[in-house]
């Protein structure tokens, strides 16, 4: 899955296509060359689905949870660094 359709679908498993869309149009930018994962983006992403949409942070982890997961590949036990970098995302 593409970096493009793991931020479509973290931002419409918690806000929905209005949301997802205008979040997207709003603070889609490059990424950094060293964060080829996505994260730095997630991140701008997120911060944008909480200021628009206080009291839904379980909702957010649990979408931000599962984008981690979805970078895993099948079967890889995840290292500790994959745990921290992890716990890192759902602070």
């Amino acid at each position: 899955m593409g970096l493009a359709d793991r931020m479509i679908r973290l931002l419409w498993a918690v806000g929905g296509e209005d949301v997802a869309a205008r979040i997207l149009r709003a603070h889609w930018r490059l990424l950094p060359g060293d964060d080829p994962e996505g994260r730095a983006l997630r991140g701008r992403l997120v911060a944008a689905l909480r200021s628009e949409l206080p009291g839904r942070d379980a909702e957010i982890r649990e979408a931000v949870l599962a984008d981690e997961l979805a970078l895993l590949k099948p079967g890889e036990k995840p290292s500790r660094a994959t745990v921290l970098k992890i716990v890192r995302a759902l602070s």
